[in-house]
């Protein structure tokens, strides 16, 4: 098995370190965009994923018979 500098928690023969700053903050950059395209696109396709409208209705375009 690997050494190490001995810092981190051991359970059943498993270390978990620490993460590095660098990490967290990319993780918290990464969820943060995440979220943001989610509600984004909650915001355009919402109502059509709730039934509330047809995907083909109120586009402006097509033909009016």
């Amino acid at each position: 098995m690997g050494g190490g500098d001995g810092h981190g928690v051991t359970f059943k023969g498993i270390t978990v370190h620490q993460p590095k700053r660098w990490h967290s903050v990319t993780g918290k950059g990464l969820c943060a965009v995440m979220w943001f395209w989610i509600l984004y696109r909650a915001k355009k396709d919402g109502p059509v994923v709730l039934g509330w409208r047809h995907p083909w209705e109120g586009h402006g375009h097509g033909h009016d018979h």
